[in-house]
């Protein structure tokens, strides 16, 4: 550097630019060194930003489905969850409503009755469950509970004993209350939607559907027969005892039947949680991909960095000599 022709003023300040400049880019290198990232973004793309914020979309896309997987995830196992309860209420029951009921034993076919009024409480809890505020068997409307109460169903099914004119005008009073379109159930007890959750993205790719719903016929079979059941238990209906046997094993082969239907749903649902499992492994996998090709745009060298650092340190060092020895110089020195 020839400082020869500028005055000792000039001089000084030219030193005091060059020295605050260095020690900005000692600033940025050494944050850079030490965060990896890149200070200076806008430089390194030359202005081209398009890339970079094609990968910053992507990722928001991938973190939004990877949210509405945990979410899914959480529901779907509380269905599954539900279903299983709700397998164990009645798994035992049936078979034993029907060996009972096959018996002229009066004493062992009420014992095995007097559990009814909770197995059918039981079950309706377990059709109202809520995960994070959302009720998972009530259709799209997630906000409705989907069943009233089980004394409320029986009190309208107690009323329905009260003007059949027998034990078959009931059963086949409540299996219409339960079963027939506009009937009872649709309009007095079930509060959930008729449209199932359909169609719910989990990838790009990938969609799921969440089709039970707290109105399906396999529940409403089961609190059929259930509420029969208490029914009977209560004593609200008059019956012999041939027509409570028969009544009964009626009931008990309904509940079996619909064992098997609940096991099928929870295949069904066992297939939704393993599609969620593959989304959400295939979604991390993509996400490290995007973030690697991120990566070597935004972030810095180490090794490129660490020696841009020790050039510029040997450059402030040089500056910081050639000052001291600038400052030094004397007019009768300059004269001699």
């Amino acid at each position: 550097m020839n400082y020869g022709s500028l005055s000792d003023l000039g001089q000084n300040m030219m030193l005091r630019r060059q020295g605050a400049g260095l020690k900005t880019t000692l600033a940025r290198l050494t944050t850079e060194l030490t965060t990896g990232d890149r200070q200076n973004l806008s430089s390194h793309v030359r202005g081209d930003f398009g890339p970079l914020a094609g990968l910053e979309r992507t990722l928001t896309r991938l973190d939004g489905f990877a949210s509405g997987r945990s979410d899914l995830q959480l529901r779907v196992s509380g269905m599954q969850t539900s279903l299983a309860a709700m397998q164990n209420t009645i798994s035992t029951f049936g078979t034993d409503l029907t060996a009972a009921a096959s018996l002229e034993q009066p004493d062992v076919l009420d014992a095995k009755l007097a559990s009814a009024s909770g197995r059918l409480s039981q079950v309706v809890s377990y059709l109202n469950t809520q995960v994070s505020g959302q009720f998972l068997f009530a259709g799209v409307a997630t906000g409705q509970k989907p069943l009233i109460e089980a004394d409320e169903i029986m009190s309208h099914i107690n009323a329905i004993a009260t003007v059949a004119t027998d034990v078959t005008d009931f059963t086949t009073q409540v299996s219409a209350w339960f079963h027939d379109s506009g009937g009872g159930f649709e309009t007095l007890a079930y509060g959930g939607s008729t449209r199932p959750q359909s169609g719910i993205a989990i990838s790009e790719q990938r969609r799921i559907d969440l089709p039970l719903k707290g109105d399906d016929p396999a529940f409403r079979a089961i609190l059929q027969d259930l509420a029969i059941a208490t029914a009977i238990s209560e004593g609200v209906i008059t019956v012999t005892q041939a027509e409570k046997r028969n009544v009964l094993s009626q009931a008990g082969q309904g509940l079996i039947a619909s064992e098997q239907a609940l096991i099928g749903m929870q295949r069904d649902t066992g297939v939704s949680e393993n599609l969620l499992t593959d989304a959400d492994v295939a979604g991390r996998v993509e996400r490290g991909i995007l973030e690697m090709a991120r990566s070597k745009i935004t972030s810095a060298d180490p090794y490129e960095t660490a020696s841009a650092l020790e050039a510029v340190q040997f450059q402030i060092e040089t500056l910081y000599v050639l000052t001291a020895r600038t400052s030094q110089l004397r007019l009768s020195d300059y004269l001699r």
